[in-house]
């Protein structure tokens, strides 16, 4: 009898934990809310005066793009003082996001910091 009902227990536990997993997976696309503006690192307005990503590019760029360490950035990806910014969300939780001008992207959401790069992804707009 105890047999029955935990065998009984571990198959709602395990069909609980395959529901949760797939909804989370859902809950992990980034969906671009708003572009809040767009600026430069040490007075390059010149050089970056162009530089602009819409809402349609930004979410195109996130479908794209691959996650990548900060190592990663820094060592194989140019960082370059152009950049658009704005607002995403993730299920339920605010982020903030930054596409730079060379392929790059900061993703935050609470105290966490994604990154991402994707290779041509702005040569959509």
């Amino acid at each position: 009898m105890v047999k029955k009902y935990s065998f009984r227990l571990l198959v709602i536990i395990s069909m609980a934990l395959i529901i949760s997993c797939t909804q989370s997976n859902d809950s992990n696309e980034i969906e671009i809310t708003e572009v809040t503006g767009s600026g430069t690192d040490n007075n390059s307005k010149e050089f970056c005066s162009d530089f602009t990503v819409s809402q349609e590019a930004a979410a195109e760029f996130f479908k794209r793009a691959k996650p990548i360490s900060f190592k990663q950035l820094h060592d194989e990806y140019d960082y370059l003082p152009c950049y658009s910014n704005g607002t995403a969300r993730i299920g339920s939780q605010s982020c903030t996001w930054e596409i730079r001008a060379g392929n790059t992207a900061e993703l935050r959401c609470g105290t966490k910091v994604k990154y991402f790069a994707c290779n041509d992804c702005l040569n959509l707009q």
